[in-house]
């Protein structure tokens, strides 16, 4: 039923930069945990799951109390190059010495898998699951790792967070699952102005929020940016807005059809 969707925006309502040969592509493609078992290497489960993959040689942390099921979308995304949902296309692409500001890390599969070849990494992840897991990740990487447990809008304050959801939901009601957080500007985070020459960031439709707390800091670094676009609070043309006039020399193209809506998957962006 997805791919039938994706085939009829495609056809009548928007390609979003998607030719006919990655529309096809798409189609026939495998499912993600084959795609995924191509690129994990084994899994043990300990107190956290412990994940290696071929590609490099540190593990990945999953947290236990999340299935490890969800593992195969993550693996897809962060390394099949046909994905819409992949970070690195052209012009994206994370480059040697890169400083990369992810926001949205979660389990942090893509910052591990580029660790060797950055100047440093900075995560924003508000679940203190995955924080915990993160910081057994980058155990060995302290040096060149800075990670904010923290959400980030447009203002310095208190939310509460569904810390039982895998997807890290802010949530305007309080429950049995909900506890307070702290969440901050990205300009607040970066205040003495350090350097970021690459941005990530999937939030769960907070995106909007957050490019709005981010405007000193994407004028001052210009960094390529990825951003996912295809949550329901997202207006795609909104965010192309805010970003070309933080920076009007931004070029960009957008990328993908979610099956929900016609909205590009990821807008990618650069100098």
């Amino acid at each position: 039923m997805r791919r039938i969707k994706i085939l009829f925006f495609w056809l009548f309502v928007n390609k979003n930069n998607v030719s006919f040969k990655e529309l096809l592509a798409f189609l026939i493609k495998p499912r993600i945990h084959n795609i995924a078992k191509k690129h994990i290497q084994d899994i043990v489960e300990k107190d956290d799951f412990e994940v290696r993959f071929y590609s490099f040689a540190e593990k990945l942390y999953w947290p236990k109390n999340f299935s490890i099921d969800r593992l195969d979308q993550v693996v897809a995304e962060t390394f099949d190059t046909a994905d819409w949902h992949f970070y690195q296309k052209k012009h994206t692409e994370i480059e040697k010495n890169e400083i990369i500001l992810d926001i949205g890390t979660a389990e942090g599969l893509l910052p591990i898998s580029v660790i060797n070849k950055c100047s440093h990494i900075y995560m924003i992840e508000p679940s203190k699951t995955f924080y915990a897991s993160l910081q057994k990740t980058f155990s060995d990487f302290t040096s060149k790792t800075t990670i904010f447990n923290t959400a980030v809008g447009n203002e310095d304050t208190m939310i509460s967070f569904d810390e039982n959801s895998l997807d890290g939901m802010i949530s305007h009601q309080k429950t049995a699952t909900t506890s307070n957080i702290t969440l901050r500007k990205i300009d607040t985070l970066f205040q003495n102005n350090e350097k970021i020459t690459y941005l990530k960031a999937d939030i769960e439709g907070f995106e909007m929020e957050m490019l709005k707390g981010a405007e000193q800091t994407i004028k001052r670094n210009k960094p390529k940016i990825a951003i996912t676009t295809y949550h329901t609070q997202n207006n795609p043309d909104e965010i192309i807005s805010i970003i070309k006039s933080y920076v009007p020399e931004y070029n960009y193209y957008v990328k993908g059809i979610y099956e929900k809506t016609p909205k590009p998957v990821l807008i990618h962006f650069w100098i």
